[in-house]
């Protein structure tokens, strides 16, 4: 059923109900954007001098000059409606909603004030999306995820959440570690964060990327012991052979993963595998990519190499992670498969230089050198690309993740990389299908309908996207879900 609600800037509001369930339904508070030039996250051009209303934690009216009084649509799951001419003690005229039961009427006043942010001109566009993060390892330094009790980790996440939140950063896509308890608390209101589409444990093989067993350290298989890694810190899982990754993959899946992430390809990091290694078989990906799809959702893959690239695909991912080694025949089939990619404009920065031995760095220069040939392949064949920075181990830094959109200026026009870090993010975490935790709108859009994941920027992104780093020095409102958790404007 829907009700029209009247809405008045410091008015009471017509909605009597009998039920406090039913008084939930009606929101105590709407937001009106004024004045905003709206990007909506697919358009290359700005909606001038607009408002936009917000009811609840959904974007209800974008218009030109929409009145602080005024009239919304309210979902009402149960009761009768009455037309009352005027409503008691308010002289406004609007819907009474009465719930009636066996033992007569009972009735209830909600209040609804409208809370103005006047835009002043500023950008509103989409909450911004990290399609590759680590929320464990992007709050910890070095190594002191292995060091530092578990607790003591946590905290680091859940300063991390909030930071993340304030630098605009609305939507996260996790690929690698623990945080389904925070992510609950988040949902619930407990501590401020961004919504999190979270992979879980990385699921890798002996020897693979994610094997951080020490050298001495027999496999689980020989020894019957998991690693700290796995059994304390969930991070990651190494298993071999076909019913092992069925296994790892539903516990995932059990535990909450909107998506699973494999490990096919030799990584930066990690102890034993060069770059240029394959891992897992193709019956091993099969396998996983099987029990995803049984419960509706997709398989990703850390992977740098073509035949890492190749084999991953040809065996069901729908997206791949970095890819900075890829070559014409990947690009070209990815591009054919409608796969996505989610790479990184590494470069060699000093602070790295600190967190890697020689052959470790040796590595990561590899793949500083070989994304700016992966940006000119995806422009060549049109591949879709996501972005996502996978900050890792360096807490201090994490303030630049905006900042590394317009390291693809070089390849990517200004509303084009925007898309990626709104629109098309949405595209990738919609990929989970009814795993996807939030269902009643869209996200990455400023549209009615969507979900109310907004900034206010000063300045104008279309111009520059740099705008946007700076640990969001530019960003002086976020809301996420409808409400706002910052606010600096003056």
């Amino acid at each position: 059923m829907k009700v029209q609600t009247t809405v008045l800037l410091g008015t009471a509001v017509s909605a009597l109900v009998a039920v406090q369930a039913l008084a939930q339904d009606i929101p105590s508070e709407v937001t009106l954007f004024k004045d905003v030039n709206i990007f909506d996250g697919k358009n290359d051009a700005l909606l001038e001098g607009y408002d936009v209303l917000v009811v609840r934690n959904l974007i209800q009216q974008i218009a030109e000059d929409i009145p602080v009084s005024g009239t919304y649509e309210l979902e009402v799951s149960t009761g009768a409606l009455e037309r009352v001419e005027t409503l008691p003690g308010s002289g406004v005229n609007g819907y009474s909603i009465t719930i009636r039961d066996a033992d007569g009427v009972e009735t209830q006043t909600q209040q609804v004030a409208v809370n103005v942010i006047a835009g002043g001109g500023r950008t509103l566009m989409p909450g911004l999306i990290d399609a590759h993060y680590h929320l464990m390892l992007a709050a910890s330094q070095g190594d002191s995820w292995r060091l530092e009790q578990p607790d003591y980790t946590h905290a680091t996440m859940v300063v991390e959440a909030n930071n993340l939140l304030q630098r605009g950063f609305t939507s996260i896509r996790d690929t690698a570690g623990p945080g389904f308890g925070i992510k609950k608390a988040v949902d619930e209101g407990m501590i401020p964060g961004p919504r999190m589409y979270l992979s879980g444990t990385l699921i890798t093989q002996t020897s693979g990327h994610a094997d951080r067993t020490l050298p001495f350290e027999e496999p689980r298989i020989f020894s019957g012991r998991a690693p700290v890694g796995e059994e304390v810190m969930k991070l990651d899982r190494v298993v071999n052979g076909r019913d092992e990754v069925l296994a790892a993959t539903r516990q995932n899946l059990k535990q909450g993963a909107t998506q699973i992430k494999i490990a096919i390809g030799g990584g930066v990091y990690s102890l034993y595998d060069p770059l240029d290694v394959t891992e897992f078989t193709e019956d091993e990906i099969r396998a996983a990519v099987d029990a995803a799809s049984d419960w509706g959702t997709y398989v990703t893959a850390h992977v740098y190499t073509p035949k890492g690239v190749l084999r991953g695909i040809r065996n069901g991912l729908k997206t791949i992670e970095h890819g900075q080694l890829m070559d014409e025949e990947a690009a070209r089939e990815m591009a054919e498969r409608g796969v996505y990619l989610i790479t990184q404009p590494f470069e060699a920065e000093e602070n790295l230089r600190a967190l890697a031995n020689d052959i470790q760095w040796a590595k990561y220069l590899q793949v500083v050198e070989g994304w700016q040939r992966t940006a000119d392949l995806v422009k060549q064949y049109d591949i879709k690309m996501g972005f996502g920075t996978d900050l890792v181990f360096a807490p201090d830094t994490n303030g630049q993740q905006a900042d590394f959109l317009a390291r693809f200026g070089k390849w990517f026009s200004n509303i084009e990389m925007l898309r990626m870090i709104t629109s098309t993010n949405a595209e990738i975490l919609a990929l989970s299908g009814p795993r996807n935790p939030y269902q009643e709108g869209p996200l990455g859009v400023i549209e009615e309908g969507a979900y109310a994941d907004i900034i206010l920027v000063d300045g104008n992104p279309l111009e520059d996207v740099s705008i946007l780093g700076s640990n969001g020095a530019n960003i002086p409102l976020v809301m996420k879900d409808g409400r706002i958790f910052k606010n600096t404007m003056n």
